[in-house]
This record gives C-alpha cells, structure tokens and sequence, in this order.
C-alpha cells in the first residue's frame, strides 16, 4: 500500500508541475470524443461527422469555457434534429429550456454530467454514470445523467424510426413514430429505476461516514446496479447479455476506484473526535486524516578531483625524499 501512496503522491506532483499542459490536453481530447460521439449518435449532417470538424471543436474546447462547449453541444444536436423533424426540435427545445431552467441554471456544475452520459452509453459503459454522480455530487447530479440518457435514447429512435422509414416497414409522420416509440421504450424506464436507486444508494452509504465508505459505496452500487439490471431486463422481456453487463460492472467499478483513489485517500485507524461549545450549541467533530506520503529526499553530492593534483603530490614527496637523502648523506 505505502507503494501505491508513494507512486500517488508522484503522479499528482507530475500533474500539478505540468497541470496547464494537461488540462489542455484532456480538454481537447474530451471535446474530440465529444463531438464523434454526437456524429455516430445522430450523424444526419455530413458536416457534424467530418474529422474536420470534430478535431477543430476539439481545438476550440481547450480555449473556451464549459458554459460554451454545453451550448455548442445542444446546438449541433438541434441543427441534427432540423434535419428529420421540425416539430421533434421543437419538443426537444422546450425540454432543454425547461431543464434549463428549472435545474441546470441552479446547478450549473453539472453540464459536464450530462455531456458525459451519451460518451459512456456510447462505449457501453453506463454504470460509472450514478455510482460518479453519487459519488461526487450526490443526489443532485441525477437530473444531469438522466436528461443524458434522454439524448441518448433520443438518438437511438430516431435512428430506428429512420431506418424504418428508409426500408418502408413503418408509414406516418416522423414525430408521431418516435413519440409512439419513446412511449413504449421500456429500456429508457429501467435506465431510469436503476439509476436513481444505485445513485441514492452510492450517496448514502458515501455520506454515512462508515470505515472506507468510498470503497465500499462504489462496490455496492455496482453490485444493486447488476441485480436491478438483471431483474428489470426480466420484468420487461428484455434480452441481457450476462456477460456483457459483467464486464461493464467490472470496468466500471475499476475506474471508478481508480479515480476515488486519486482523489483522496483517508486513513481511518487515526480517527478523532473533538467536542467543544460556545454560548448557543454544542458541537461535535469527527475529523479524519487524509493519507500523504512524502518521499525521502537524497542529496548526493559528487566530488570529483583533478588527476593533476596527485602528480603534484607525487612530484612533491619525490623532492622531499631526494632533500633527506642529501642531509643523511652530508650527516655522514
């Protein structure tokens, strides 16, 4: 373990020394898988899929602020929908300002949440999306996953209803086949139930102040996450890969200990509690360290001598000698 802390403590001082460069770097690298995940996702415009355009909105997400890059996002996704149906733009608009104003612009913190939720569907890793919401933002952080898998699911019927339309399986109007498909998706339902229960439940046991309660509220939504999936793929006859929802409970929960590890380690064997009052309360203070270790610093100093100065010596001891031969010598 004192390994781990010490291999820790050397990445956050690498990222502290270089955190411009990296900064920027994960910027631009988010902003790239941002904008090609929106192209695969929706894809009805040729200029929001070309390499082009998602490098240069990489490039412009290194200088501009998350505020921007989230109304960037939402209009390329209008601009997408404009292209199937004017009265599903319209619908998504007044779902997005209602959002908007009744959550985001309260809790603005949590675009990124939202911005996230399609990339991880994407890579067919949704459950690091409520056991991260509950660990670092709780509870209110849900309203930004699920607005997410919204998008998401939005950008799956529109692909099917497409298609069906394209083959000519399905007649009528576009909006009205993707509201009769949002209505029936029962898939959007369960993602729903699932992570509002593993987001609660990471929260909870989080905020309980339980020995290693990081740890174990991250092991704990994975494994309510993979029940839930599991009895609600029964309950609406939806076909589960077994060994597909394993592995992304696996990678998630390794991620997700991985990031709660970089970002703080607390060392419960030295726990403290304090107890003090002033006029009006009495208070009660349960402090727990933070785990830092901080490597021994060596300071080798390198002597290095000129051989010149042993000739020296040498020519020096030789005159010596060759003086006391000569008063031994006079001596006699």
């Amino acid at each position: 373990m004192e390994k781990l802390l010490i291999y820790r403590e050397r990445f956050l001082k690498f990222l502290t020394a270089r955190g411009r460069y990296i900064q920027s770097g994960m910027r631009f690298l988010g902003g790239t898988v941002l904008f090609y995940v929106l192209g695969e996702l929706f894809g009805y415009t040729e200029t929001f899929s070309q390499p082009f355009f998602v490098f240069m909105m990489g490039v412009i997400s290194v200088f501009i602020p998350i505020s921007a890059l989230s109304l960037i996002f939402y209009v390329v996704i209008f601009l997408e929908l404009l292209h199937v149906s004017l009265e599903v733009t319209l619908f998504f608009a007044l779902v997005v300002v209602l959002y908007f104003l009744v959550y985001q612009r309260v809790f603005p913190e949590t675009r990124i949440y939202l911005m996230m939720v399609p990339i991880f569907f994407y890579f067919q890793l949704p459950a690091c999306l409520p056991i991260f919401a509950g660990m670092f933002c709780g509870i209110a952080g849900l309203p930004a996953i699920l607005m997410g898998t919204v998008i998401y699911y939005l950008s799956n019927i529109l692909q099917q209803t497409m298609n069906q339309l394209a083959s000519g399986s399905a007649h009528g109007k576009v909006y009205s086949l993707i509201a009769a498909r949002a209505i029936d998706n029962k898939d959007l339902l369960l993602y729903f139930v699932v992570f509002c229960l593993v987001t609660a439940l990471v929260t909870a046991i989080r905020k309980r102040g339980a020995a290693h309660g990081w740890n174990i509220s991250i092991l704990a939504g994975g494994v309510v996450y993979l029940i839930c999936m599991f009895i609600g793929g029964y309950l609406v006859n939806n076909e589960i890969n077994i060994t597909s929802q394993i592995g992304t409970i696996i990678g998630s929960i390794a991620i997700a200990l991985i990031i709660q590890f970089l970002y703080n380690v607390i060392d419960y064997t030295r726990e403290e509690t304090f107890e003090f009052e002033d006029e009006e309360y009495y208070y009660y203070v349960r402090a727990i360290p933070k785990v830092t270790v901080e490597e021994e610093e060596f300071n080798v100093t390198q002597i290095t001598v000129p051989s010149h100065r042993f000739s020296l010596k040498r020519k020096e001891h030789k005159q010596e000698h060759k003086e006391q031969d000569k008063e031994k010598g006079e001596e006699i």
